[in-house]
């Protein structure tokens, strides 16, 4: 193959691997996965695209002879740094999907490297990175930028391996199996990349990665409620299934079903968004009550939630607990009213249905005395209303 037939199938890899990324970029948006996981792989997206409008380098032969060499020093210090950024942004959604907080400390430092990075590419500092003259040479200090993406690397597989090793869930531990995977084959790919530095080569090596990520994130979306973002019915439905039957009278399951009082009237008096406001703070409180334990919090239906738990005691003082967590957001108009109940299940020959069925049972013997005090409820948003 001619020099000039060789860039043009660099220029083609080039293409499809940009039109590749940006359609997917295009597709990806907050229906699709919490706004750290969306962030962290628009993020990563974005890193090889701008990677892969370096390697345009390749297309032409006189791009480090005939342009101004501030701008070759500028695409140059760009491709280790996407490539470093990519590599962030990897370990940043493995740790988002790992629910490690985000004011986590060593998120915080890991930020650092960025910085650092950042200065000595973009800096003079860059002459003892590598030298420009016909081509880049490039000294043995490269080895500490390459370091640390592999680092980030490194960081987000102990990531995974923790969260695989706690995680007693099969869909879950799938999640972190692949993501243990996918960090194997991009490293290795990394590794053998370094013997095609003037080839489009990464391109190929970070589709794999991309659409295995975009396929995990169309995966959240088949188990998770779009409006509130916990489990939905069918994700809720398999983890009972799963936890009943291990379920016995040391090991007990707890089963809370939980409704929002009087919500058409909300919905009647204050608007559907205002209904969908109310529904996305009691998610959130639900989801940070039972963060910290074995439990799972899904929205059942409509108004109707549901928590699933091993954790001994979960349904102590829960009403209580979840009637803090609203009155603490400030965002309420006001604080929702809601019925409670659980049942606790201690034997494996107890069907999903059935479970359910009792805890059901004593959610509506909660809502004849909640719903006791409608008049008290319609005086209250009368009030609100009026001011």
């Amino acid at each position: 193959m001619t020099e000039e037939k060789l860039r043009l199938f660099y220029l083609l890899i080039i293409v499809i691997a940009s039109m590749v990324l940006a359609i997917i970029y295009s597709k990806t948006n907050e229906n699709i996965g919490n706004k750290r996981e969306v962030r962290a792989f628009k993020g990563m997206l974005i890193s090889f695209m701008i990677y892969t409008l370096v390697d345009l380098r390749l297309v032409y032969a006189l791009f480090y002879t005939a342009l101004p060499r501030i701008f070759v020093l500028f695409v140059i210090g760009t491709g280790f740094f996407s490539m470093t950024f990519a590599c962030y942004f990897w370990f940043s959604y493995v740790a988002s999907s790992a629910h490690i907080k985000a004011k986590n400390t060593w998120l915080l430092i890991a930020k650092i490297p960025l910085v650092l990075i950042a200065i000595a590419l973009y800096t003079p500092l860059y002459r003892f990175i590598y030298e420009l003259t016909d081509e880049p040479t490039f000294s043995p200090l490269l080895f500490i930028i390459i370091m640390i993406d592999y680092v980030y690397l490194i960081l987000a597989t102990i990531f995974s391996v923790q969260r695989l090793i706690r995680e007693k869930n099969k869909l879950e531990r799938g999640k972190y199996i692949g993501q243990l995977f996918f960090i194997i084959f991009y490293t290795f790919s990394g590794y053998i990349m370094t013997f095609f530095l003037n080839v489009p080569a990464i391109e190929f090596c970070m589709m794999p990665v991309v659409l295995k990520l975009f396929v995990d994130l169309q995966d959240s979306r088949i188990y998770t409620d779009a409006l509130t973002r916990l489990d939905n019915r069918r994700r809720i439905n398999m983890y009972l299934e799963e936890e009943i039957s291990k379920c016995n009278e040391e090991k007990p399951l707890t089963v809370m079903m939980l409704d929002i009082d009087f919500f058409k009237n909300i919905n009647d008096t204050f608007g559907h968004d205002e209904g969908d406001s109310i529904l996305i703070a009691f998610s959130a409180a639900l989801s940070k009550l039972t963060s910290s334990k074995h439990a799972r919090a899904g929205r059942w239906g409509g108004d109707e939630f549901i928590i699933v738990g091993k954790e001994k005691n979960l349904s102590e003082n829960f009403r209580e607990s979840l009637k803090e967590e609203l009155e603490n957001n400030k965002d309420l108009r006001f604080v929702p009213r809601f019925s409670i109940g659980s049942y606790v299940c201690k034997s494996q020959g107890m069907t999903v249905k059935q479970a359910i069925s009792k805890a059901d049972e004593q959610l509506y013997k909660d809502k004849e005395i909640q719903h006791s005090k409608y008049e008290d409820f319609q005086d209250m948003i009368k009030d609100i209303k009026i001011k």
